[in-house]
């Protein structure tokens, strides 16, 4: 009886065995070999190791069946992961040192999203962003949200459109003059429908996510002249509201053409501003001068004067001086006087002062540049070129660094220019050519300097690894060739090119020239590493910046779009670069108290993050001009390192990290590394 009993356990066993597992099967996706999925001969709904029915099992499972368009089998297996574990997660913890970007309710929408049912789309979404933030959401919920309006049958509408205008705006116009640098566009974009973009100046500007009222900053690097500032904004349904704005960036003294000086009589001469309003003082008393672009102007002078200062201003402050004389014109083979009286009879006459000489003038204009020298160092990015050209003609033709200044010819013309360095050598060219074609060259070489806390060597230095790709394309360092070129091309990070990311870049012939700094110029504070998800779908970046010292995550980015071609990578790559900046900006502060260690430092508006590290530094005393004593911008000196350790309000605290070269003073600046 014993052994008969003993027998039927086990089978009874085996029986309650199969039932669990038809049980299972009935009960659908909970089963572990989930179903079959074959498309275009390639099996799906496959894991990477043994499946162990633990939630990234089923995610990882979820995400090959969506690869096979196997919808209903993704959505049983994304449900069964949120039974084990609901938030979506960066980094979520699966065993050990092991993590994987969890996102099943982004990853449901988006199935949602594919087969139709946008309502439950927009709910799955919108969960994962409560969770977290991820770019990948956002982009698909815009979709959502589009074709829901669409199915409503929802009206476009136009969205509302506000700039505001930086100051100098002309009354009753939108136009604005300004000596601003940069030039600062702002303004708010409003619409029901959702403004997806704002594009200024023919640059998108950095949107994180589509909304309801998106307010915007630019900073543009604009030149002398005239530019005309398109601003358009649109919803998600394509509604758009352009604006136009007229800016007049004006940093250049108005010019002085002086024509007669007569110690018995007076000045005459002309100025000429694009501002078209000029002020005038000679000898420290303000002469009339009519509104005007080009406005003539006489000025008595008293017996025995024998020279005069002339300024003239515009409306912005921009100014020109000119030291006018009776001798002046010594070089020529006729006094000035003269040559004006002889204008007066040829006018009368119906012939040219050259032609009453007899002879053609060959003599070249004179060029002359007050207080530079052929050779000067500068630590500004502007400087000014301020000068005057004489001829015994008149100047037909003035060109200061490749652009025409004279808009009316002149025997004598004076100018303030503004002049943009680069970094190194600068060769100025002034020409002048005279109505008889006389032509006259002047170079001068202004060498600029960037300051020593300002300089790349300064800033914070990552490494940069390839990053880990599902890529199927034949360029797989091409995204990552794109971002590293816009992170450098921007000089606020030290990048430390990895030897086998420049193996693949080689490879792959993406040089990244001068742009790979090399390895030994500073020991990397932190590492850059990322993943590329290609799926049918789209393209998916994520980057993470983690502490060398710490290994903490520093900062986590990403971004999205649904196209893989180079113009979305390249757009991706300025987008994900343009994050980052925006995380970490470059800030100039203020220290307003010190202690032994510790610094109170005040950086206006702008927000920082704990733990991030500054410079302190010390402006020195500013280079001047040998002969004018123009100021030509100063070096800095290093003091200290510190690092930021306290939030308060609008000011932070930081505490010294390294023994200072020198005592740290009220009034010293910091910026951060």
């Amino acid at each position: 009886m014993a052994s008969v009993h003993g027998g039927a356990m086990p089978m009874m066993q085996y029986l309650l065995i199969l039932l669990a597992l038809m049980f299972s099967l009935l009960n659908g996706c909970a089963l572990q070999p989930g179903p079959v999925c074959v498309k275009n001969g390639k099996i799906y709904g496959t894991t990477s190791g043994i499946f162990r029915s633990q939630w990234d099992d089923y995610y990882e499972r979820a995400l090959s069946y969506m690869e096979g368009e196997c919808y209903p089998a993704a959505l049983c297996d994304l449900n069964e992961a949120l039974k084990q574990r609901f938030r979506d997660q960066w980094m979520a913890r699966t065993y050990g040192i092991h993590f994987i970007d969890y996102f099943p309710h982004r990853e449901k929408g988006l199935i949602h999203y594919l087969t139709g049912d946008y309502d439950a789309a927009k709910l799955e979404l919108e969960i994962s962003l409560q969770h977290e933030l991820s770019a990948k959401a956002f982009f698909y919920l815009d979709k959502v949200r589009k074709r829901i309006m669409e199915q409503e049958k929802h009206v476009v509408s136009v969205p509302r459109l506000i700039v505001k205008l930086p100051s100098g705006r002309s009354e009753g116009s939108d136009e604005v003059w300004t000596r601003d640098d940069p030039v600062i566009i702002s303004g708010i974009a409003k619409d029901e429908q959702h403004i997806s973009e704002i594009v200024l100046a023919g640059r998108p500007v950095f949107i994180e996510v589509s909304a309801k009222r998106v307010e915007f900053r630019e900073d543009l690097k604009l030149t002398q002249g005239r530019h005309e500032i398109d601003i358009t904004a649109r919803n998600l349904l394509g509604g758009t509201a352009k604006s136009k704005i007229i800016i007049h960036v004006d940093r250049t003294g108005p010019l002085i053409m002086l024509e007669k000086f007569d110690p018995d009589v007076g000045i005459d001469g002309y100025i000429y501003d694009e501002s078209g309003l000029i002020s005038l003082v000679v000898d420290g008393e303000p002469v009339f001068v009519p509104k005007g672009k080009e406005v003539a102007f006489t000025v008595p002078i008293r017996p025995g004067i024998k020279s005069v200062t002339l300024l003239a201003t515009d409306k912005l402050g921009n100014q020109t001086k000119a030291r006018a004389n009776a001798g002046m014109s010594a070089h020529s083979p006729y006094p000035l006087l003269l040559a004006q009286n002889l204008v007066d009879l040829a006018t009368s006459a119906g012939q040219s002062p050259l032609a009453l000489l007899g002879s053609k003038i060959t003599r070249k204009p004179e060029i002359t540049l007050s207080g530079w020298p052929d050779q000067e160092t500068a630590f500004l990015e502007r400087i000014y070129i301020d000068g005057q050209v004489r001829g015994q003609s008149n100047i037909e033709e003035l060109i200061i660094d490749n652009m025409p200044v004279s808009q009316r010819a002149g025997r004598i013309i004076f100018f303030n220019h503004l002049i943009t360095l680069k970094e190194g050598k600068n060769t100025i060219r002034i020409r002048a050519r005279d109505e008889s074609a006389n032509t006259s060259i002047k170079e001068i070489c202004i060498t600029r300097r960037i300051p020593r806390v300002f300089q790349l060597e300064q800033r914070y230095s990552l490494a940069m690894y390839p990053f880990d790709n599902t890529y199927l394309t034949a360029e797989p360092g091409l995204f990552q060739y794109l971002f590293l070129r816009n992170l450098a091309d921007r000089n606020r990070f030290q990048i430390m090119v990895r030897k086998k990311l420049k193996k693949i870049l080689h490879e792959q012939k993406l040089d990244l020239g001068s742009k790979s700094l090399p390895q030994e110029v500073k020991p990397p504070l932190s590492t850059f590493l990322g993943t590329i998800y290609e799926t049918r779908n789209g393209i998916e970046i994520v980057t993470r910046l983690i502490d060398n010292k710490t290994s903490k995550i520093l900062a986590v980015k990403d971004v999205y779009n649904d196209s893989k071609d180079r113009t979305a990578l390249t757009s991706l790559a300025d987008k994900l670069a343009e994050k980052f900046h925006r995380e970490f900006p470059l800030i100039d502060g203020i220290i307003t108290q010190n202690t032994e260690k510790r610094l109170i430092t005040d950086f206006g508006e702008e927000k920082l993050r704990m733990g991030w590290p500054l410079i302190v530094y010390r402006e020195e005393e500013p280079g001047r001009g040998l002969i004018t004593g123009s100021i030509l911008g100063s070096d800095t000196e290093i003091i200290a390192h510190a690092c930021i350790d306290q939030l308060m309000k609008g000011k932070y605290g930081a505490t010294l990290v390294n023994d200072q070269e020198l005592e740290v003073r009220i009034g010293d600046r910091v910026i951060t590394q």
